[in-house]
């Protein structure tokens, strides 16, 4: 419950006006940073991550040669699109979730099949928080940033542990 700080009413969690008098209470229910680690992941954006250029194939790629793309670019993942459109996302996991042993014979089947279709993206000015948030409702290991509506880039959560772990070395630095 969310005390009303102009006339003392309980109101519930995340109401946006008071109850009784009516008052704003929407700035109540957002996140407060306690440390300077927090601070920085709610105040810097996804492209201070330095997303990974995004590899992209076309829908009806045989997922056998996504593999081997995969292989050797050495990357988790790859986006699919048609027309500049981002309509995919195929990952180590769908690989493992999708072909597991049947590899060999679904292997010349198009990527689409065992893709994850219309997944979720990041805008590159987005808070890292809001992207950390997207990844863990989702269950999400990449994710596709978005410039101005166009795929820019990848980030993972390798990439987010890499930004955490140099802000703890920083602050432990000082």
């Amino acid at each position: 419950m969310a005390e009303c700080p102009y006339c003392g009413v309980e109101n519930i969690d995340g109401a946006d006006l008071c109850d009784e008098c009516q008052q704003p209470l929407d700035y109540l229910s957002k996140p407060r940073a306690g440390t300077p680690i927090e601070r920085s992941l709610m105040k810097d954006r996804v492209s201070s991550l330095a997303p990974n250029p995004p590899v992209t194939v076309a829908p009806d790629r045989p997922v056998r040669e996504v593999l081997e793309l995969m292989v050797e670019r050495q990357v988790g993942c790859v986006i699919v699109v048609r027309q500049e459109q981002i309509v995919g996302v195929f990952s180590e996991r769908d690989a493992l979730d999708r072909l597991n042993v049947k590899f060999a014979e679904l292997g010349y089947r198009p990527v689409s099949q065992f893709m994850t279709p219309s997944p979720e993206t990041v805008d590159s000015e987005a808070r890292i928080a809001f992207a950390i948030h997207k990844m863990d409702v989702g269950g999400y290991r990449h994710m596709p940033v978005v410039t101005q509506g166009r795929i820019s880039g990848v980030i993972s959560v390798r990439d987010v542990l890499r930004y955490i772990t140099e802000k703890v070395r920083s602050a432990t630095a000082t």
